[in-house]
């Protein structure tokens, strides 16, 4: 998810594109946890001959095969890298698109605001994470997607989108609260219409 940055980045003009970040981890998490020969045999299968630069677009379909693909291989791997990932391109994101006085300012706004305005730009700079698909945010704590890429076409009895609630929630968590939690509550693989995700503010320890 993209949050304030000096300019929004400049969309494509071939539509079906999606944000570099959204490879890039994944592959390198595949290869940290499964090795160098299964990273290239996702890398295959996507048909990429060459891992994207920073800030490169690509096409859609193969971030969606790369991610299906892992699923359908390494299914008890496929969350744990997913999410690794995410985490791994929020970081990059952090570290090169948000300027530190941008993240020191959301920081110390109320969560709730902190929240509408990472939501704001991310509507405003959702092909980097959703392509083709239709992000919208619903209200202060809650937002969906229509038509997610990396879902489409997918057959699943429950949601299936951890990658994008990984990014989603270490996003809010670097950027408006630290005991923010993304669930979510609908998946276009589960049937429903749409790609629905849920913030929630986890109780202090005690």
């Amino acid at each position: 998810m993209t949050a304030p940055t000096a300019g929004l980045l400049r969309a494509p003009r071939r539509k079906g594109m999606m944000g570099s970040q959204s490879v890039v981890p994944l592959v390198a998490a595949v290869e940290r946890r499964l090795g160098a020969a299964a990273a290239g045999q996702l890398m295959d299968e996507a048909r990429f001959l060459h891992l994207p630069e920073p800030g490169e677009p690509v096409r859609e379909r193969q971030v969606a095969v790369l991610h299906q693909a892992l699923r359908r291989t390494w299914p008890h791997d496929a969350e744990a890298i997913q999410r690794e990932a995410a985490r791994d391109a929020v970081e990059w994101i952090m570290a090169n698109r948000i300027p530190a006085r941008a993240r020191l300012l959301l920081m110390n706004m109320p969560w709730p605001l902190a929240v509408w305005m990472l939501g704001r730009h991310a509507a405003q700079n959702a092909w980097t994470f959703g392509g083709s698909g239709k992000f919208s945010v619903l209200g202060t704590n809650a937002f969906q997607m229509v038509d997610n890429p990396i879902a489409r076409g997918e057959q699943s009895n429950g949601p299936i989108c951890v990658w994008h609630e990984e990014l989603f929630q270490h996003t809010f968590r670097r950027m408006a609260h630290s005991r923010l939690t993304c669930t979510e509550t609908a998946c276009v693989a589960a049937g429903a219409d749409a790609c629905r995700f849920h913030l929630h503010l986890e109780p202090e320890p005690s």
